[in-house]
């Protein structure tokens, strides 16, 4: 099937004007998707491993919170912080919550999208 611009390899220099005038094989650009989501577990998986003993590191006090290595900056963070509200708070928001819940349904709400986007999932291991 012939669906649109033909996709190289990332490592191939092809301009732009000319991939887009090609047609697209959708089985190969599903196929190198599929093949770089595929990569990116494996490199996130490693990533975190190692993100770990970094902060292994940092907590040791071998490393400053801010620093370069290789010409990259490392800067660390210590999260996002969140709130654990009184009953009374929750309470409220929970009215609110219903309150935006009717308005979507009577229609008193209107609808707004972001940009599009496509979530792509690998397949869970067995």
């Amino acid at each position: 099937m012939v669906y649109g611009p033909v996709l190289e390899p990332a490592s191939a220099a092809v301009p732009e004007a000319v991939a887009l005038a090609e047609p697209i094989d959708l089985d190969v650009l599903l196929d190198r998707i599929t093949q770089l989501k595929a990569a990116q577990k494996e490199i996130e998986t490693e990533l975190t491993s190692l993100l770990d003993q970094l902060h292994g590191v940092f907590e040791d006090g071998e490393l400053d919170a801010s620093f370069s290595h290789n010409d990259f900056s490392f800067c660390w963070s210590p999260g996002r912080a969140s709130y654990a509200y009184p009953e009374p708070l929750r309470l409220q928001e929970q009215s609110l919550k219903q309150a935006q819940k009717s308005a979507i349904e009577s229609g008193a709400a209107t609808v707004q999208h972001g940009n599009p986007f496509w979530t792509i999932k690998a397949p869970r291991p067995i």
